[in-house]
């Protein structure tokens, strides 16, 4: 049962998890549809159905609101590729594939996270960009390299590539087909849905493994990926 807390001359309001909840997800939806400037605590507020004092009881301003509703997404991508960093390949020996599926099949699950990225981080006046850089994308990039580079040593991938080039090309065919859903889904059947998805993560992984594996011939998969529908 939620707890409720009483200010004196002011209304009744109620506390717990439901309210967390409720505020993280009306925010979320202002957010992609207004950016992080264009809404209010008192428009969250409203949308929750609760007083916009409750934002920083919970998280202290609309920057940590923002920040959690970013982390609960992105967070376990990141946690992810320090979990297979440390791991070193004993359990798991595909990692590029296994980061690949988690990271598109979030993007999936929250279709809104692009257009934060787009609105708050890509562009130039990007709210959240030095935010992101600093907790996600410069540990998350470093992370990937790093496993590229393990994956050329152990001679699965090409021993000419770059891999902060071939971490780059990984993360961007991964995002791209999300970032430009607005354009190509006009366009292209892009099996962007959750119960789709994996569809665009074989063929994505294929791509990429085409392009650096160390027999890169066309339409021969990597071993991991044998069995699976052609591209």
């Amino acid at each position: 049962m939620e707890a409720i807390r009483r200010r004196a001359g002011r209304r009744v309001e109620r506390q717990g998890p439901a309210v967390r909840r409720a505020l993280l997800d009306c925010a979320r939806r202002l957010f992609a549809e207004h950016g992080y400037a264009g809404v209010s605590l008192r428009q969250v507020g409203r949308a929750a159905g609760v007083n916009p004092a409750m934002v920083h009881y919970y998280f202290g301003d609309k920057r940590g609101l923002y920040r959690q509703i970013f982390h609960e997404a992105a967070g376990p991508v990141l946690d992810q590729v320090r979990r297979l960093i440390d791991d070193n390949g004993t359990t798991d020996t595909h990692p590029i594939q296994t980061f690949l599926t988690l990271l598109m099949r979030t993007l999936a699950r929250s279709p809104w996270l692009p257009a934060f990225i787009t609105r708050d981080v890509l562009a130039p006046d990007g709210e959240f960009r030095e935010e992101f850089v600093h907790t996600y994308a410069s540990p998350g990039g470093t992370g990937v390299a790093t496993l590229i580079t393990r994956e050329i040593a152990a001679g699965r991938l090409r021993s000419d590539l770059d891999p902060d080039l071939a971490a780059l090309s990984l993360v961007s065919l991964a995002l791209y087909p999300f970032i430009a859903l607005p354009v190509a889904r006009r366009v292209f059947d892009v099996p962007i849905e959750p119960d789709r998805i994996q569809r665009l993560v074989e063929h994505t992984t294929r791509l990429f493994f085409s392009g650096t594996g160390v027999s890169p011939a066309l339409g021969t998969p990597p071993p991991h990926l044998q069995g699976t529908r052609p591209w």
